[in-house]
């Protein structure tokens, strides 16, 4: 997995979306080639309100905690589809975590601390989604969860 930058144009205007992504290959049908492909895992949003290097420790912290699916040659594209299907269940919660506006790399301590913390907060999460949680709802959870 790795941290996607996605560009997109808007009108006069340039926008980057930052996703966890993976690239699985894809076998030609028809016309087109067998090639690698990206299957976006989770998206954080537009990188003006993401902390960038937070999302970066976050994508590893994913890639750890998410569900280990048995895989033969030839099923990459299934198997990464369904641990896609299963973190995007806390997308809302990674947003929230890497958002600028939580600002949890200035609280956090620093290596190895940080990510350990991290990974404790992800896999609970992925252990107990809360489906149509909102940002208050979720902030309030982590705050409970940090001690602030």
């Amino acid at each position: 997995m790795y941290l996607r930058r996605n560009k997109v144009r808007c009108g006069e205007t340039r926008r980057t979306y930052l996703s966890i992504a993976h690239n699985v290959w894809w076998s030609g049908d028809g016309t087109r080639k067998a090639q690698s492909r990206p299957i976006v895992v989770a998206s954080f949003g537009v990188e003006d309100n993401v902390d960038v290097d937070l999302a970066r420790e976050l994508v590893s912290v994913v890639e750890k905690c998410a569900p280990k699916y048995p895989a033969r040659r030839g099923e990459g594209k299934a198997v990464t589809m369904r641990v896609a299907q299963e973190v995007r269940k806390i997308e809302p919660f990674l947003k929230l975590l890497a958002s600028r506006k939580l600002g949890l790399s200035r609280i956090l301590p620093p290596h190895p601390e940080r990510g350990q913390i991290l990974e404790t907060l992800v896999s609970n999460q992925l252990a107990e989604p809360e489906q149509g949680a909102r940002e208050d709802q979720i902030l309030a959870n982590v705050r409970q969860r940090l001690g602030l």
